[in-house]
């Protein structure tokens, strides 16, 4: 997290990077704003519509082979399969999960886009939802709720290993903290520094310029 302004600790790991360059674009990154998190839902949160797929593959590249040969029934079945691969890889990659160093932002869309964001410091509440079978998986949904009369809500759903994301937006939003308390102290010193430099700049023109008494000759 940015500290101070163009200074990054190394608590979190940088993402500008690997952040897709469509999404790079979108986001206007402040210069000393940095991308900490960056994900899709996981394959994982579609387990059971892989498994259905799989099993319809199956199914129906048997009964083709039934109908007509073994060789067809295969590719027919391999076919139905990638389709359904690709199909849930379009369906996941039209969501994405951004987490900077500042504010949160939940993207959805490809050609037509839903894009919510909002401050690190709005940020309000944090609701980890994992059942039985999401546990076993290593996935979850997360929930943030925001300040405000809005309430908003940003819900990032079959998010891997969502403890880790939980702690790290929890340890940003410390860090930017901070790092707004060190701003904060700076700009109160040099305010200061300022005040003080005019007060003696008032003060030693004055004494500099006392009219002096002329000497008179006996």
């Amino acid at each position: 997290m940015a500290a101070a302004a163009g200074v990054v600790p190394t608590t979190v790991r940088i993402l500008n990077d690997r952040l897709p360059r469509r999404y790079r674009r979108g986001m206007d990154l402040h210069d000393d704003e940095n991308v900490i998190f960056s994900a899709s839902p996981s394959w994982r949160s579609q387990f059971g519509k892989h498994v259905l797929l799989v099993v319809v593959a199956i199914v129906v590249g048997a009964l083709v082979g039934v109908i007509a040969e073994a060789g067809i029934g295969i590719a027919v079945g391999v076919v139905i399969a990638i389709l359904a691969v690709g199909f849930l890889w379009a369906e996941r990659s039209r969501t994405t999960y951004i987490v900077t160093n500042q504010r949160i932002q939940v993207r959805e869309g490809f050609l037509s886009k839903e894009v919510q964001q909002t401050r690190l410091d709005r940020i309000q509440n944090v609701t980890l939802d994992q059942s039985v079978p999401q546990r076993l998986l290593r996935i979850g949904v997360v929930d943030y709720d925001t300040a405000g009369d809005d309430g908003s809500r940003f819900r990032m759903i079959g998010v891997s290993n969502p403890d880790a994301l939980v702690r790290l937006v929890d340890r940003a939003q410390r860090e930017e903290l901070d790092a707004e308390r060190q701003r904060t102290a700076r700009a109160e010193a040099e305010a200061d520094a300022a005040v003080q430099g005019r007060a003696r700049g008032f003060d030693g023109p004055a004494s500099d310029s006392a009219p002096t008494r002329p000497h008179r000759r006996d």
